[in-house]
């Protein structure tokens, strides 16, 4: 088997952007409510709770992409659909050809391969994504509630004025840079946090996980939709089916160990993957159609995720390990409680802030332990650095800001 050069990253998405919608300038907008900096799922929760509550509320959305390039796909788990259907969007993304996800099947502390069945979950299945239609489908929805939504637009800057408001500088490619003017800002830009860091805002970032990962095309045969984790010493690999005939493989290590090993290379990823028994009983009867990309995959949290007049959702407030499986719900959860949170800051209750800044730590502490557990249950590479390191893992001391009162 060889890696083809043929690149799938440009196929279309499920669901076509149809980009009438989505204003071509920013001339005409200036003055606004809130400002969330990232239209991905976190970004567009919030935007979609807000004006779920509020409709009256102006709420802009900047997104440097136009959702028509690669994204990784990831598995939605059962227990998001209410969060979906809370958003009023679920009767929607039923209806988006995303492809039903059964379980998760796992050789994680022995070789013998162990599944768990979403058919015992409360909340039914889960859900292989195609990430450009999942995202696409919520800013849509999201202009459809009242919200404006910019593409291929970069957040550049902002000042604190005297009023307490914010002065944000954007530019979008059609454009020359453009000040807007905002209430409340939301940093919804992923785990670099642009715009909490900007505030003072610092990350502790826990590990060094990568993914080094392969996009293949499948045959009809292809039926089994459970996820399928399996352990090596080095780390692990990661493989999943994805819609319109597509599975993802990626194999999972620390990112000096992707660096040093030149996994990015397709005969060396390839030659990993051929040692894996069961990830490679399914890759052998599907044809890669890329050359193996890699993207960060650390745990990591912000310090503190809020302030005066703003807030960080998603990925900018902590990032949870990809074998945990709850990005996205994270994500979508974090956009739901920040909207709250502002809704009420707004009606004057400066402790709202406060409160879901509370609530981020606490979650993350919870996770944190989960998934400290998790990675202790595999003993037979205790001795390899990948293994060791995450065996001695332990929570690092936060600084008290992160439950400070925020003026």
């Amino acid at each position: 088997m060889e890696i083809s050069v043929r690149v799938l990253a440009n196929k279309k998405p499920l669901l076509s952007v149809d980009r009438s919608r989505f204003p071509m300038s920013l001339m005409h907008m200036t003055q606004c409510d809130v400002v969330i900096l990232g239209g991905g799922p976190a970004g567009m929760a919030t935007a979609l709770s807000l004006l779920k509550y509020d409709a009256a509320l102006r709420v802009v959305v900047i997104e440097r992409s136009g959702y028509d390039h690669l994204r990784i796909g990831e598995t939605l788990p059962p227990n998001a659909g209410p969060l979906l259907e809370q958003l009023e969007v679920w009767s929607t993304f039923i209806q988006t050809g995303h492809l039903p996800a059964y379980g998760t099947s796992a050789a994680w502390g022995s070789s013998t391969i162990h599944t768990n069945e979403s058919f015992f979950y409360m909340y039914g299945n889960g859900w292989h994504l195609d990430r450009c239609t999942f995202d696409a489908l919520l800013a849509q929805m999201a202009i459809q509630r009242g919200a404006t939504v910019y593409l291929h637009t970069r957040f550049l800057g902002c000042q604190r004025l005297p009023d307490e408001s914010w002065d944000l500088t954007v530019r979008s490619q059609e454009s020359a840079p453009i000040q807007l003017n905002s209430r409340f800002v939301v940093d919804a830009t992923g785990r670099l946090a642009s715009f909490s860091r900007q505030q003072g805002a610092k990350r502790t970032i826990y590990d060094e996980l990568a993914g080094v990962a392969v996009l293949f095309k499948t045959g009809a045969d292809m039926v089994d939709t459970c996820a399928l984790v399996e352990t090596c010493p080095s780390g692990w690999w990661y493989s999943a089916l994805l819609p319109a005939g597509r599975m993802v493989a990626m194999f999972m290590s620390d990112a000096d160990t992707i660096r040093r090993n030149q996994l990015k290379d397709p005969a060396n990823w390839l030659d990993r993957a051929r040692q894996m028994e069961h990830t490679w009983a399914r890759l052998q009867r599907a044809e890669p159609v890329m050359r193996p990309f890699t993207h960060a995959a650390y745990t990591q949290i912000l310090n503190p995720v809020g302030g005066a007049g703003w807030l960080a959702v998603g990925d900018a407030a902590s990032t949870f390990d990809p074998l945990s499986g709850q990005g996205i719900y994270q994500a979508l959860q974090s956009g739901i409680y920040a909207s709250y949170a502002i809704l009420d800051w707004m009606k004057g209750q400066p402790a709202a802030l406060e409160r879901y800044v509370a609530l981020q730590s606490a979650s993350f502490q919870q996770y944190f332990f989960t998934w400290r557990n998790y990675y202790a249950r595999e003993q037979r590479w205790s001795e390899s650095n990948f293994w060791k390191h995450r065996h001695n893992m332990r929570l690092k001391e936060r600084s008290a800001s992160i439950t400070k009162s925020i003026a």
